[in-house]
């Protein structure tokens, strides 16, 4: 079985096979080590070869932003929600996106109600419709920081620890707790989104479900991955 947290065996691997799925989990090490160039080089490659790798397509995003790119990272990020309704994570960064682009209010207000059908009650959309509606409008600086993601990390590099299924997920996905279940994983493994189903696995670990089942389909997901 391929060690999905390798660098080498990940370049081995995409030298290759240039469209293996596993390719932004390359971009993802290049990234953290701040090694942008690389980052962008096989985001490219590898969107040429599997042009529907949504993931490669989220972190090509990431990486436009912090090229201060914003509308090339605006036609990145709606790809991924329009080919990943459930890809949270690149919602609500396409959200302070357009905020930051001035994009019209019925726009902004579309992506908001995409993120409310998954999660209702979210802390983020309220104040986010909130601003929306406030005389003077605060947007968030992309240019410092868009969800988490600190753009003098890419340009400086940030040294991070890279724990097990930490890399796989790549700090990319949120699951409602009350979306979480077996058959969601199975939804998501037959649509080939291995990353967020590991995401929904993880939740249904933190509430106590079987974690033998849990671990067997972690392990069924990995070999999915490294056998695409």
């Amino acid at each position: 079985m391929i060690n999905v947290l390798d660098k080498k065996t990940l370049e081995n691997r995409f030298a290759e096979d240039f469209g293996s799925p596993l390719f932004p989990l390359l971009a993802e090490i290049y990234l953290s080590e701040g090694d942008i160039i690389r980052a962008k080089k096989v985001c490219e490659v590898g969107l040429e070869h599997n042009s529907n790798n949504t993931d490669g397509k989220f972190i090509f995003a990431r990486i436009s932003i912090g090229e201060e790119k914003y509308t090339q990272a605006e036609k990145w990020l709606k790809q991924v929600v329009n080919e990943n309704p459930a890809h949270f994570k690149g919602l609500r960064m396409l959200i302070n996106l357009e905020i930051k682009l001035k994009r019209s209010h019925k726009t902004i207000q579309n992506y908001i109600n995409r993120l409310l059908q998954f999660l209702p009650h979210d802390s983020d959309c309220i104040k986010w419709i909130d601003r929306l509606h406030s005389p003077i409008e605060n947007a968030v600086s992309l240019k410092e920081k868009v969800e988490g993601f600190s753009i003098e990390s890419v340009k400086l590099g940030a040294s991070e620890n890279i724990n097990h299924f930490e890399l796989i997920k790549a700090k990319t996905y949120s699951v409602d707790k009350s979306m979480a279940t077996f058959t969601m994983v199975q939804v998501l493994k037959l649509q080939k989104h291995y990353n967020q189903a590991i995401a929904v696995l993880d939740v249904l670990e933190s509430q106590g479900f079987n974690k033998d089942k849990i671990n067997h389909e972690k392990d069924t997901i990995l070999k999915l991955m490294s056998s695409s």
